[in-house]
């Protein structure tokens, strides 16, 4: 478990080391939204929500799925290929208990035309993407490393949040 902000910021970059190289091959027509991380048990949930607090302008959280997620803004941002990351995504356990620590994926979504779109052109490239039907919404997913995915979505998650959960 990550045990401070210098450990979370260094572990992070790693992620956002491998995304950029992923970015720089595939050069998709896409924005990068946020990095997220799945919780074992909702301990670590609540001692990286408290530390990440610290570091913020805002944390929302709702009720995703029958679990609490959180959604921080970073004082500073993540530097990415795609633009600056400044939204960080922590995921309690699932009700099943299946989940394991860390960080699991980037989401990105596209800068012009639609989700499906952005799948075709990374398809074309050579992407191997995963159509995942959630009962909140539909994802792309692909591996990047180490079980690390990039999600496509078809808007920011703030745009989402704002629109179906605070108006």
């Amino acid at each position: 478990m990550i045990k401070n902000l210098e450990e979370f910021f260094i572990e992070a970059g790693k992620y956002m080391a491998w995304f950029n190289l992923w970015a720089e091959k595939y050069l998709p027509t896409a924005k990068a939204d946020h990095l997220g991380y799945k919780c074992a048990d909702s301990a670590e949930f609540e001692a990286l929500r408290a530390l990440l607090e610290n570091h913020s302008t805002f944390v929302y959280q709702s009720i995703v799925s029958k679990r609490r997620d959180a959604i921080i803004k970073f004082l500073a941002p993540l530097p990415s290929v795609l633009g600056e990351v400044f939204y960080f995504e922590l995921a309690d356990q699932k009700p099943d208990g299946s989940q394991t620590s860390g960080f699991d994926h980037i989401e990105i979504y596209p800068t012009s035309g639609s989700v499906e779109d952005l799948v075709n052109e990374l398809a074309t490239k050579g992407m191997v993407l995963e159509k995942i039907e959630r009962p909140h919404h539909v994802t792309f997913d692909g591996v990047i490393a180490d079980n690390f995915k990039v999600r496509l979505e078809a808007e920011a998650l703030i745009e989402k949040i704002k629109a179906k959960e605070i108006f």
